[in-house]
């Protein structure tokens, strides 16, 4: 009886909420309903048909998706099974409701909200669906209104198709709608281009007043601030003021990560509250957009720091971001990579922020979070975009205190509640067991499927999370089905492949049934490398490496014509030549001395820039100068050095071969700058070519450099730098070609 009284006043209380009631959404793409729809066809059909070899930047990274939905790889689920699975699983997490993206899968969406709604219904729980007003899924159409229509005809949906529905969520007695970008629904050109203050702002909050008019019906709105904490963010008191009339003229106001803007969260919530609207803390654990941003930490640092920020902020409604966006990894929902662990750990946080006290323990885990890829290693065959420094994090949730021993790592005590302890990332399988006890006896012990390589295959920023009760939840979710251990560096076999060698090459990746396809031993191309020797060295197991022979030419140019740019970047033959690089330290007195680091950010298309690290600037803040491709009016590209005293910018050709090389290219500017600016051309540390421009005068200079011996891996180094200022010089025509001769030696 209690059980059943409880129920109904939960859903008392979420179908009418206060504005005082702790309550939790999960952003929900509608477009990657778990176990079928299109993101059984992503896995399925789409990946496996993502090379390295193609022109496509995302492709040559490794593809859009790193996780997937958990679910058994060999059958579908249904819609009505589908829905009832997510919500069990949220409700397991905490989760009281989820805010479908509108209308992220098009028609496809509204069906899935449909599904999740009825599925509610049948099961007679306390779970609540509404929708996410997402600006991307509104075409702006051509006539001035257009946009503000379509969300008129979402909103107007929403109230016809489920109005009635017990299980659509309402707070304070109106139907809640959250926002994305919220700004952008309403804001036209002639707005955009208003100076920010109380004038344009007061042209969005009138837009969703007539919003609220047109569709007839109370509603509760929920701001994205997100654009306005970007665009505000350098003027601390304009960021204020509009976080005010946020706050006097929505229910609530939030955003949806909220990165861009960190130091100023709880600025912007003192302010939001005082125009006594609801606060809804941007919430998060990573996001990983391989074509766009990336949000993580070390561990789960990010979201402990986001739920820390929830409880001292006073945030009374939260919408997680996200549910299943599969594509950007930002996955609350039982995953391949993710398994059920941030679902479980997230449930703490929930308790906490809800009770306003840490929650007791019911049942004792441990979680193993790491990244697949271990730090400084390079990946092959696909190339990076980025890379970010892991750790392995080991995170207890223990009813009384143990012993934790990590397996090569060492052993650390754990106290009763959530605990955690970060180690320097190893490769390797990564274990740890609970020990209790004088004779200290294993009470508890989990291995991850995964593991950590230096020799991974792609570019991989995401976590990989593995709990000990996974068995356990897993027999939840499919209890006639066989536990998905799903791993792309473990070796199901044992014989020496790992499984993404398997698939990728020999199978279908990233389906695990074809793990075993390879036979270590063969050798399909014929080179005189097995199977084993082929990932040993990180080559291609069916393509015969290149054999480089004299007048073989290395052009800059060829990269610009491929149209997007990764570091490092590869010849024709797959081999990494070109990479970006820098180097920080006191103007005018950076050490050439070959130790140079790799520009770990770059745009990837367009300009194709590459640049040291963003948060270089707090120690060198003279210190982010810029390599970018420029365009010739007759459409050629070439490099231009953005140059900053703090800085060295750097290309560097690695030599795929013994022999004698020539180098030749053309330096120009007619805008060097007020600094005197140095171009060099070295081998390792030996001065090849020797370039010294005063400030202000156009730069001609050629390069031709002949007979330079190399051997297999080493640099030739093209390094700009400037002594004070700024400057800029361009290098047009880089050719390096491999000349007649013996090898060197």
């Amino acid at each position: 009886m209690k059980r059943i009284l409880s129920a109904i006043t939960l859903a008392l209380l979420a179908a009418g909420a206060s504005a005082a009631e702790k309550t939790i959404f999960a952003h929900y793409m509608g477009c990657f309903p778990a176990g079928y729809g299109p993101i059984q066809n992503h896995m399925r059909n789409d990946t496996p048909r993502v090379r390295h070899d193609k022109g496509n930047m995302v492709d040559r990274i490794g593809g859009r998706f790193t996780n997937f939905a958990l679910t058994p790889q060999d059958r579908d689920l249904s819609p009505e099974e589908s829905a009832e699975l997510e919500i069990r699983r949220a409700m397991r997490g905490g989760i009281d409701g989820f805010a479908i993206d509108a209308w992220a899968g098009g028609d496809g969406a509204k069906q899935v909200l449909g599904h999740l709604i009825r599925a509610a219904e049948r099961m007679k729980v306390p779970f609540f669906l509404t929708i996410c007003l997402d600006p991307a899924c509104h075409p702006r159409g051509k006539v001035p209104g257009d946009l503000r229509k379509q969300i008129t005809d979402t909103v107007r949906y929403l109230v016809k198709e489920h109005g009635k529905s017990p299980n659509l969520a309402r707070r304070n007695g109106k139907i809640l709608i959250f926002g994305y970008g919220s700004c952008d629904l309403y804001y036209p050109q002639e707005v955009r281009n208003l100076p920010e203050g109380p004038e344009k702002w007061k042209r969005c909050s009138d837009a969703y007043r007539e919003l609220e008019k047109a569709v007839g019906v109370p509603l509760f709105l929920h701001y994205c601030f997100d654009r306005e904490g970007l665009r505000n963010r350098r003027n601390p008191e304009l960021l204020a003021a509009c976080a005010g009339w946020a706050g006097k003229h929505f229910d609530a106001v939030g955003a949806f990560t909220g990165a861009d803007w960190p130091e100023y969260r709880k600025l912007i919530a003192d302010n939001v509250k005082q125009g006594k609207a609801e606060w809804s803390e941007p919430l998060l654990f990573q996001y990983n957009n391989k074509g766009g941003g990336l949000v993580t930490g070390k561990g789960l640092d990010l979201l402990r720091d986001r739920w820390e920020s929830a409880r001292n902020n006073q945030s009374t409604l939260i919408q997680f971001t996200t549910w299943n966006d599969y594509g950007e990894d930002t996955v609350l929902a039982p995953g391949y990579s993710t398994n059920y662990t941030i679902l479980n750990v997230n449930r703490y946080f929930i308790d906490w922020w809800k009770l306003g006290r840490k929650p007791e323990i019911k049942e004792e885990s441990i979680h193993l979070i790491f990244r697949r890829n271990a730090n400084g290693s390079e990946s092959y065959p696909f190339q990076q975009r980025r890379r970010t420094e892991g750790v392995l994090e080991v995170l207890t949730l223990l009813r009384k205190p143990g012993t934790v021993r990590v397996d090569r790592y060492g052993e650390f005590q754990a106290p009763a509640g959530m605990f955690y302890r970060q180690f320097p990332l190893k490769p390797g399988k990564v274990s740890a067991e609970l020990l209790r006890g004088t004779g200290k006896q294993t009470v508890l012990k989990v291995t991850a499927p995964e593991q950590v390589s230096d020799k991974p295959f792609r570019e991989d920023c995401s976590m990989v999370c593995f709990g000990s009760n996974f068995d356990k939840e897993w027999k939840r979710d499919f209890p006639n089905d066989k536990p998905l251990y799903y791993s792309e560096y473990g070796d199901l076999d044992s014989d020496g492949l790992p499984n993404w060698f398997e698939m990728y090459w020999f199978g279908k990746f990233p389906l695990m049934a074809t793990a075993t396809a390879a036979d270590p031993a063969a050798d399909p191309d014929r080179d005189g490398l097995n199977n084993l020797d082929e990932w040993k060295q990180q080559t291609n197991p069916l393509k015969p490496q290149h054999q480089y022979t004299a007048g073989t030419l290395w052009k800059l140019s060829d990269i610009h014509k491929r149209g997007n740019s990764l570091n490092p970047d590869r010849d024709a033959w797959d081999t990494p030549v070109w990479y970006y690089l820098y180097k920080q330290g006191t103007a005018g007195r950076i050490p050439h001395d070959g130790k140079y680091l790799l520009c770990p950010e770059n745009n990837g298309q367009g300009m194709m820039g590459h640049f040291p690290p963003l948060a270089s600037l707090r120690q060198y803040p003279q210190g982010r100068g810029e390599l970018l491709r420029r365009s010739n009016p007759d459409g050629t590209r070439y490099e231009s050095f953005s140059l900053r005293p703090q800085s060295l910018n750097i290309i560097a050709w690695e030599s795929p071969v013994d022999g004698l090389v020539s180098v030749s290219g053309l330096l120009k500017s007619d805008s060097p700058g007020q600094g005197n600016i140095r171009f060099t051309v070295e081998k390792g540390t030996s001065l090849l070519f020797d370039g010294n421009y005063p400030p202000k005068k156009p730069i001609r200079d050629k390069i031709a450099l002949k007979n330079i011996p190399v051997r297999k891996g080493e640099r030739i180094f093209f390094l700009g730098g400037v002594n004070a200022y700024g400057g800029r010089i361009d290098l047009h025509d880089l050719e390096i070609a491999l000349e007649p001769g013996t090898k060197g030696k």
